[in-house]
């Protein structure tokens, strides 16, 4: 089981302890001495010097016994506690619902994972009959969740399409906060060209935040997310976020191809637009490997580290030189990874698709999460019917007991990482592929650096 990883970012030597997810920063004798271990008995990470050519200098050999001290030390960290199960009779943990509302776009983005939510079948919206049902399955769930706060997110393809029966759900689900004593946070993803008019005032007054995609500069964007018949999409949707009657609820979301300006250079793009919210990933989304087109769309792994580490040497200075936190556009997605390491946070299973989230398409069908959705197999019912039933491999999954992250020191950070993506990379929702294991290392090497830049320069961004 490995328990520690060391690494070069950036021109400094790191050392990093999965039990603890403690990160050090050590001195390039420090690295030297480290890349001397090697493990002192099968099983264990504790170190013991390799054959020596020539003994230990007196500086070396006090560094090294620290190294020791530090290692015996991070080694009788415990491991962390596996999930356990909410105890409490008839309660359950419940929290995160996405309705896929509109199960077709009028745009034709050239990287749509969900091919515009229709997954390659006919079109479709959720009409309110159904949506009725929906709403009270939710309902139903929410009153035994042991969760205050709830989350529900309007997904597509593009959910605008069907706004008349948005407004039903979300009035009716609101008629039920004060007698649950639930906080119900709405959401909604979208291409942003129909945020306008009745649309965006009812949002703006209901919503608790709205993601538009965009992809930086109007050339990018018009190529690679046209209209249903290959009109120009940019500047429609910039007026629409321009106009929105609150901006603080607005976030921008761009996709990264291989045809897209660098990470760096379409954040500079879009803070040109004064939303405060800004989430850059690149194309990795579950569906690429089955599709060859996709794969020609995803940028290389190795430029993608070079211009993550690019995008946060210069973000760190960029934040730097600001005198008010308000005023600085922040990438949330890079800042919710930062600070969860920041945090110490330790997982043992990646996420709570079909026991903590749930995924409603446009036909009442229920599933663990919206990467899930549409595929038959992990379908858990109807909303018309009272039971929900879990596949078996998104069941009691435990990181320590998988033995492909047995050996991984990233495995309580990512702790097994995206079933779905799994599922669609190797045909097994608990096999993760080595290229997406190597991806996640290395994404996490960059993080773990961009957090000592941050704490270094700029601390209190974090607080944000």
């Amino acid at each position: 089981m490995s328990d520690f990883h060391t690494f070069k970012q950036g021109g400094e030597h790191f050392l990093f302890f999965s039990r603890s997810a403690k990160l050090y920063q050590v001195s390039p004798l420090a690295a030297r001495l480290l890349e001397r271990f090697i493990p002192a008995e099968p099983g264990t990470d504790l170190p013991a010097p390799m054959a020596q050519q020539q003994p230990l200098g007196p500086e070396e050999a006090t560094l090294y016994r620290e190294l020791l001290d530090l290692f015996n030390r991070e080694r009788a960290v415990p491991l962390p506690t596996p999930y356990q199960e909410d105890a409490l009779t008839g309660e359950n943990s419940y929290q995160t619902f996405s309705i896929y509302l509109a199960q077709t776009c009028n745009m034709a983005c050239c990287y749509c994972w969900n091919r515009g939510g229709t997954f390659g079948k006919p079109g479709h919206v959720m009409g309110w009959q159904t949506a009725r049902r929906a709403t009270e399955l939710i309902v139903s769930l929410v009153e035994h969740s042991s969760a205050e706060k709830i989350f529900i997110n309007f997904y597509g393809g593009e959910p605008l399409l069907d706004f008349p029966v948005l407004q039903q759900i979300t009035r009716e689900l609101l008629k039920h906060e004060a007698r649950l004593g639930k906080n119900f946070c709405l959401t909604l993803d979208t291409n942003g060209t129909l945020l306008q008019g009745h649309a965006a005032q009812f949002l703006a007054r209901y919503f608790t935040q709205v993601g538009v995609s965009l992809d930086g500069s109007q050339r990018i964007h018009d190529l690679q997310r046209p209209g249903k018949y290959g009109e120009e999409t940019w500047q429609q949707i910039v007026d629409n976020i321009r106009n929105f009657p609150n901006q603080k609820l607005l976030g921008i979301r761009a996709t990264l191809t291989t045809f897209s300006d660098s990470y760096l250079e379409t954040f500079r793009h879009l803070t040109t637009l004064g939303v405060g919210r800004i989430q850059l990933e690149y194309c990795h989304e579950p569906g690429y490997h089955q599709n060859p087109i996709y794969e020609k769309l995803i940028v290389p792994p190795q430029r993608q580290l070079a211009e993550l580490q690019q995008f946060v040497d210069y973000y760190v200075d960029y934040i730097a030189s600001y005198k008010s936190t308000r005023d600085i556009p922040f990438v949330s997605n890079l800042l919710d990874s930062i600070n969860r390491i920041r945090r110490a946070s330790r997982f043992t299973r990646p996420c709570g698709a079909g026991t903590n989230t749930l995924a409603i398409n446009s036909h009442g069908e229920v599933f663990p999460c919206i990467a899930f959705v549409e595929r038959e197999e992990f379908a858990m019912g109807q909303t018309e019917k009272g039971s929900l039933s879990l596949h078996h491999a998104l069941q009691g999954f435990e990181v320590d007991s998988a033995l492909p992250c047995h050996d991984c020191w990233l495995r309580y950070d990512c702790a097994g990482g995206c079933y779905a993506t799994h599922y669609d990379m190797t045909g097994h929702a608990r096999q993760p592929h080595p290229e997406y294991c190597r991806n996640m290392q290395g994404r996490a090497e960059v993080f773990l650096y961009a957090l000592t830049r941050i704490l270094t320069k700029c601390p209190w961004h974090l607080d944000r």
